[in-house]
């Protein structure tokens, strides 16, 4: 009867033990959940902040609903931004095909993305401490619980969660971890579906962000570590990510083989591509490592930009550079050393160095010199290697799966929660302080500009944020000056910053935001200075005579872009109307025959290159209108017809030259046509008008006269 009664009593107790824990694990996971989410709800009603509006607002394939997911995922991750203007061999999809459903559903509404990076990170913090659960359910739960905790409260991952357009960082980690738990699953229970399910997490992984194709690394290792596979299955599961990295590797050629990469501010943004050799570039990197370390460290001083300014180029002669090459060495020598032993701290060590690679600039430039947001994934490494440590410092790692509740599992590592208790009020605290930053670009361009105070780009951006949002959108005139001012200071600190420099475009840029306020002459020094660091930078040529424009200095404008044709060593089309357009204006402001008719020769040699330009054709009949020369007016203006049916202009010209002829039904036929064309503005109302006043019909010049003045919001035309 005993013998009978002895295997019951453990079945019993094992499927108590075994509840106990699954409902444990469960209750852990949701604290870890909800404390992410709580910790990051603050930033729900944000607004978009630095290149949010790539990806959301200003995207036009975002705009069109699930219509554009083709394009999507057949275009470059820029593709959709301001009509293709600003491109890059950059292949991300699966965040944009998000962004473009809740766009779908929620439309243009900035917390509704917030909510969603706030609702994945919380998910994939929760799905982290299950899949660590997966890799240690031999051990306790307080390995997975303590590095999910850190991972999930550390700052460093703000400016991840807190800006939209990082959801491609979240979707890459969170894709990455779950072909990692089903690449170890696989190696205990149904090996080929698991495995598929691994491989098509890992692709979705790359296509969120490049720095996916870690993985490929990252799932052998992994298994090698937390299993008993057999060699023939770390084969396969390396031969099926393999080809996975293949098969990603060739969709993103294909698609971005015409995307070339845009190198002009490669140099302002990174200073590994500003070191002056090889072994400066080194040192540089390791000292950038350095700076990633202490960081994860001690997260304080956080910023959005690190770049040549804030990141002095090294030589091996340098303290920092020398710390970063023993501190990143040392710990590199010792996982290697160590991996063979299965040993979980040389795994974190590994898993960091791996998935930091693709961004240190160590083998190929990113870009960009370093960012907090590239620490997103490597962070992981980090916790598992600091979570280690914390559990062997506190001996809880001798504690073994008898807690089955909550009350026994914290209260049975008293020493342990302490100490993590401390670690994790001292985290929330600096990120929610952090996500305060990040309220809108006036928050965070006003903080990080004092963190990165000799930086020309975080000047530079807090300068445009004054002058270009808060100056142009302020009522008061006082305040509106006040910002000004302070752009101007901004501004000011950014050339001093370059004296001695000579990356190509960012004089041109404070120049461009200058001019935007007004201050021309602070703009045209820019501009000059521009030139003169690169004397072939066409775009500064262009600003530069556009500023002469707004001034009134025709005869500058002119000699720009005469210049500018030089430099081209071919006649532009545009800059010969322009040239054109200047004598043209110049002739106005003085009443200068002269100038007409050296508007005519530019605009002629501007059909000679373009003859199908209607508004070449349009502009040489405004000039000869001026000269009192209808009739060719009114013949050349027709030719503008003629190419273009919606040209307002030449209508309103054929108009006013038959006024002056004195055919005023047909001036008045051109000009009704005009006034019905949709880009029509008060012009063809003030011209019927004069053509009516002309005619001796007094009630109806002033009608139009009137409707004139209304359509230009009262001030007489």
């Amino acid at each position: 009867m005993s013998k009978k009664q002895i295997p019951t009593k453990p079945k019993v107790a094992t499927i108590s033990n075994d509840y106990s824990l699954k409902k444990l694990k469960i209750s852990l996971g949701i604290i870890i959940g909800v404390f992410a989410f709580i910790l990051y709800a603050q930033s729900i009603p944000y607004d978009y902040t630095q290149d949010d509006h790539f990806v959301t607002d200003k995207n036009d394939l975002i705009k069109t609903g699930l219509g554009g997911i083709p394009t999507l995922l057949a275009t470059d991750y820029l593709f959709g931004y301001d009509n293709g203007a600003l491109r890059g061999p950059v292949y991300r999809p699966s965040s944009l095909i998000m962004f473009d459903l809740e766009w779908k559903f929620f439309g243009n509404n900035p917390h509704a993305f917030h909510f969603m990076n706030v609702l994945l990170f919380a998910f994939t913090c929760w799905l982290l401490f299950m899949v660590l659960c997966e890799l240690f359910k031999n051990q306790n739960l307080l390995f997975p619980f303590v590095c999910t905790i850190l991972y999930s409260l550390h700052p460093i991952h703000s400016e991840v969660v807190d800006n939209i357009k990082s959801r491609d960082e979240i979707l890459c980690f969170l894709f990455g971890i779950l072909s990692i738990y089903f690449a170890v699953k696989s190696i205990s229970n149904k090996f080929y579906l698991y495995l598929f399910l691994s491989a098509i997490c890992f692709f979705i992984s790359t296509i969120s962000k490049e720095t996916g194709i870690t993985f490929l690394i990252i799932i052998p290792l992994t298994v090698f570590v937390f299993t008993e596979a057999s060699i023939r299955k770390l084969v396969i599961i390396s031969l099926a990510v393999l080809i996975i990295s293949g098969s990603y590797y060739v969709i993103r050629e294909h698609v971005l083989k015409s995307i070339s990469l845009n190198t002009s501010e490669t140099y302002l943004f990174d200073s590994v591509v500003a070191a002056p050799n090889f072994i400066s570039r080194e040192a540089t990197v390791f000292y950038i490592l350095l700076r990633y370390f202490l960081l994860l460290l001690f997260p304080i001083n956080l910023t959005c930009d690190y770049n040549f300014s804030m990141i002095k180029v090294q030589t091996l002669s340098d303290l920092p550079a020398i710390a970063g090459i023993l501190i990143n060495f040392g710990i590199g020598i010792y996982a290697v050393l160590n991996i063979r032993k299965k040993s979980i701290i040389s795994y974190g060590i590994l898993f960091y160095f791996i998935t930091l690679s693709p961004v240190s600039n160590m083998f190929i430039y990113n870009g960009a010199t370093m960012a907090e947001r590239f620490m997103y994934t490597p962070s992981l490494g980090f916790c598992i290697a600091i979570a280690f440590l914390i559990i062997k410092f506190t001996n809880a790692k001798s504690v073994s799966n008898k807690y089955r509740n909550l009350s026994n599992f914290f209260s049975g590592n008293s020493t342990l929660f302490i100490i993590l208790f401390v670690i994790s009020g001292l985290y929330s605290a600096r990120t929610i302080s952090r996500n305060m930053d990040w309220k809108s670009n006036h928050t965070i361009y006003s903080h990080d500009v004092k963190v990165s105070d000799n930086s020309a780009v975080a000047h530079f951006a807090w300068g445009k944020e004054l002058s270009m949002n808060l100056a142009t959108n302020e009522k008061d005139s006082t305040l509106k000056k006040y910002y000004d001012s302070c752009a101007i200071i901004e501004f000011n600190k950014v050339l001093k910053i370059l004296d001695t420099l000579s990356f190509q475009g960012l004089h041109n840029d404070i120049g461009t935001a200058l001019a935007d306020i007004g201050k021309y002459d602070e703009a045209i020094n820019c501009y000059l200075k521009e030139i003169k660091l690169n004397p072939t930078f066409t775009t500064a040529y262009s600003n530069l005579a556009q500023c002469y424009n707004l001034k009134k200095d025709y005869e500058n404008e002119i000699y720009t872009y005469q210049f500018l044709i030089g430099i081209n060593k071919a006649s532009d089309t545009s800059y010969l109307n322009n040239i054109g357009a200047s004598y043209y204006n110049w002739g106005l402001q003085f009443n200068a025959n002269e100038q007409y008719e050296k508007a005519i020769t530019a605009f002629d040699s501007a059909i000679k290159y373009t003859p199908n330009s209607s508004n070449s054709y349009n502009s040489k009949g405004a000039a000869l209108l001026h000269l009192g020369k209808n009739e060719e007016a009114l013949n050349v203006c027709k030719v503008a017809i003629q190419l273009d049916s919606n040209n307002v202009k030449a209508f309103i010209n054929v108009g006013c030259a038959y006024s002056n002829l004195q055919q005023y039904q047909l001036a008045i036929q051109y000009l009704n046509k005009a006034a019905t064309m949709e880009n029509a503005d008060a012009n063809p109302y003030y011209f019927l008008g004069i053509t009516y006043q002309n005619m001796g019909d007094v009630l109806k010049a002033k009608q139009y006269f009137e409707k004139a003045n209304r359509m230009n919001g009262g001030a007489q035309k």
